[in-house]
């Protein structure tokens, strides 16, 4: 040991730095190369490893999530099949379910008139705004196979049920109504008040009767070709809604109509409408009094568009003779036509009644009639029976306007000269004829929402006391004059 450390003495390192650091130097690199060739051999498999495990995990994961999407859809479908759907549209709102075999629908209409009138300053007091119609719908169908509808109005401060009925519906050529419904008497009264062209009435309407109560048997063939009407009813006077009935007689009702250019390669011809309806039964009043006043006569009293008493029967609630009561057979005769093609429309009907009467034991009838010709246009949409149907809606920042509807009207009724021979009616406070012409403008901002303007001008043949004969003598009524104005809302 002393030997060699003697031979290797420190004063040799340090002679011989240059020889020593290449050996170091070389010695490191040698262990570096082997650590890497090292590292080069085991590096593959390690990888090859962990990429089996990831893809092993990655897929449990999908399945996973696979299987957690599964479950989810299964779990939205069963949720769809029983979870009601609710829609808010302009034709109205609902809930239903999703097979729309259960349905719960709100419909609504809300009519705010101002009325002016001219020429006649007995009926400058008439002048008003007033809510004209406020009537609620609620319609409900059950199992896709009937439905329910019960419409009320608390227009005017009191409250009248318009329509109460079921439907039921098990094909379209078989249908069964039954409760308080229209009656096919009278096209324009079948037409829903948010529809009509004009703002009132024709004056033909003093003829049909509001609603009545009974059971209408109706459907369609061949998609509206033909549609039939056939009902019994209670029985209701001209112009009334009668809850009940004053006699164990019926009346019945039924009504045809056609319409040809229904099929699809015929309906570039328009749609044109023809129909009959017929109604007959037998009626009883009385002229008892009840709280001063008659009121069981089934007699209707006609009114003209400002909606004033232009006749009516003789009624005393203090001489039961001078009281002129419906008996027996009342029958009315409606031919309807229709035709719109585009934007144009044209309604036009007459009615015809027949109305058995009694004053005093004493048994007379007499025959009315009336009819009216409508003719409408629309800009920016087309006239359907249905109401307008709107290109556009309003929309200022897409620059449309909605529609424009215009439309003129003829009408006219006429009394039978009878019931003032008969001394059935005054002729000082009863018109005898009544003959008008009317204007209106209309625009839709959208098929619900409606601003309006009408001028109706009537003329009139009696219905007033002329000067002579202390008062006794017949004149005729001043010619009503009147400018309404409605905006509306009808969903």
């Amino acid at each position: 040991m002393n030997s060699i450390s003697r031979s290797v003495r420190p004063s040799a390192l340090a002679a011989r730095p240059s020889a020593l650091a290449p050996s170091l130097v070389g010695f490191f690199f040698a262990c570096s190369f082997a650590g890497s060739a090292s590292a080069q051999e085991t590096r593959p498999v390690d990888k090859a490893a962990n990429l089996e495990q990831r893809l092993d995990e990655t897929d449990r994961r999908l399945q996973e999530l696979s299987r957690r999407l599964e479950l989810d859809e299964q779990t939205l479908a069963a949720r769809a099949k029983t979870q009601g759907i609710v829609s808010a549209e302009e034709a109205g709102f609902g809930i239903g379910s999703p097979d729309k075999q259960f349905q719960v629908r709100l419909h609504g209409q809300l009519q705010i008139d101002g009325r002016r009138f001219f020429g006649d300053d007995s009926l400058r007091d008439l002048d008003t705004f007033l809510v004209r119609r406020a009537r609620p719908t609620v319609e409900v169908t059950l199992l896709g196979l009937a439905d329910a509808v019960f419409t009320p109005d608390f227009a005017g401060g009191t409250l009248q049920l318009f329509d109460a009925y079921i439907d039921v519906h098990p094909r379209p050529w078989l249908r069964l109504r039954a409760g308080k419904f229209k009656p096919p008497i009278g096209l324009e009264r079948l037409q829903s008040d948010n529809n009509l062209v004009f703002l009132e009435r024709a004056l033909d309407q003093n003829l049909s009767a509001q609603r009545d109560i009974g059971v209408q048997l109706w459907g369609e063939f061949a998609a509206g070709l033909v549609r039939y009407e056939a009902a019994i009813f209670n029985g209701v006077p001209d112009s009334a809604l009668n809850d009940t009935d004053s006699s164990y007689s019926k009346s019945l009702a039924g009504r045809l109509f056609v319409q040809p250019f229904a099929a699809q390669r015929l309906s570039w011809l328009g749609r044109l409408g023809l129909g009959f309806a017929a109604e007959t039964g037998s009626e009883k009043g009385s002229s008892a009094v009840s709280n001063g006043a008659v009121t069981g006569t089934w007699l209707g009293s006609f009114k003209s568009i400002g909606q004033n008493t232009i006749f009516s029967y003789l009624s005393s609630a203090t001489d039961p003779t001078q009281t002129v009561t419906a008996l027996h057979r009342h029958t009315r005769l409606n031919p309807q036509l229709y035709y719109y093609f585009g934007g144009l429309g044209l309604e036009s009907e007459y009615l015809r009644e027949k109305q058995s009467l009694d004053k005093n034991g004493n048994g007379a009838s007499v025959t009315n009639s009336a009819g009216h010709v409508t003719v409408a246009y629309v800009i920016g949409g087309k006239r359907t029976f249905e109401g307008p149907r709107l290109n556009n809606p309003v929309n200022l920042a897409a620059g449309t306007l909605g529609a424009l509807e215009i439309g003129a009207r003829y009408n006219w009724l006429t009394i039978d000269s009878g019931a003032f021979a008969d001394k059935l009616a005054d002729s000082t406070r009863s018109i005898a004829k009544a003959k008008g012409w009317g204007v209106v403008a209309s625009w839709y901002l959208t098929r619900s929402l409606r601003a309006a303007a009408s001028y109706d001008q009537t003329s009139f043949e009696g219905g007033a006391k002329g000067s002579g004969s202390g008062g006794s003598a017949v004149a005729d009524r001043h010619t009503e004059k009147i400018l309404i104005g409605r905006l509306q809302v009808g969903y």
